[in-house]
């Protein structure tokens, strides 16, 4: 998992990062991942999704659910960005990607409000003053 409580991570060592996520997480774990834009939070999907052995993970610009199939189940993943109010969540079902998911991702939860799961583990992602490193924080 995140082995302390904030990381200063290069894109390689998110990758990484991904791959212990997958290693570690338990099946049905939901992982909301909060943070600036551009901060990295779909680039530890992908690196997720390639730990898992799944397809490429898309950014969802326009739908705003993905899944990816892997041998270790569905990985499924939200992003609620341009939910306009917590009500826009109704019809993404989470409690029907929840049951179906290995791994429920969820980006900008907050956005769901009360309608997103709550996490197993909550992950911020920010900007570092070095351009080529992200900041990674555990979420109490």
């Amino acid at each position: 998992m995140v082995d302390a409580v904030r990381e200063t991570v290069t894109r390689v060592e998110l990758d990484e990062l991904g791959r212990r996520l997958w290693a570690t997480l338990s099946p049905g774990a939901v992982v909301w991942l909060t943070g600036e834009l551009g901060s990295g939070k779909t680039a530890l999907v992908q690196a997720i999704a390639l730990a898992a052995g799944a397809e490429h993970a898309r950014s969802p610009t326009f739908a705003l659910v993905h899944e990816y199939p892997s041998p270790a189940g569905l990985i499924i993943h939200a992003d609620c960005f341009r939910l306009r109010q917590p009500d826009d969540a109704v019809d993404i079902d989470f409690a029907d990607l929840q049951r179906r998911a290995r791994l429920l991702l969820i980006e900008w939860p907050e956005n769901a409000g009360t309608l997103a799961p709550p996490p197993d583990l909550h992950l911020s992602l920010a900007h570092d003053a070095d351009p080529d490193r992200r900041i990674v924080e555990r979420v109490p």
